[in-house]
């Protein structure tokens, strides 16, 4: 498969808005989202070690993720943010994740 940036910081940060943004839930779910996907097993590397910083260059590339992490983007990442985006739930409120991961390690047999 072709390697492709899935999300990275500054798309979420540099964007124009109408209203007052305030950027660091960006930095917050980004650091939420990778240590998640790392404590999970769901990634190739470390993209992000405990100690450090999330900045404008961060990013989740799809050569970063296992095909279970690249699958659980695809089921449920674009809902989780526009959650937490919108205040509805909080950065580290997985339950929506954990749910869609379920059923990628766990297809219920027919």
């Amino acid at each position: 498969m072709k390697d492709f940036t899935i999300d990275q910081v500054s798309w979420h940060t540099q964007q124009p808005r109408n209203y007052e943004f305030d950027s660091s839930i960006v930095y917050a779910y980004f650091k939420s989202i990778i240590s998640y996907l790392q404590q999970n097993n769901l990634t190739t590397r470390v993209i992000l070690a405990d100690d450090e910083e999330v900045t404008e260059e961060t990013k989740i590339q799809v050569s970063d993720l296992t095909e279970e992490g690249f699958l659980l983007i695809k089921a449920a990442y674009e809902k989780w943010i526009t959650k937490v985006d919108n205040r509805k739930i909080a950065v580290d409120d997985f339950k929506m994740l954990n749910k869609a991961l379920d059923k990628i390690r766990n297809p219920k047999q027919e």
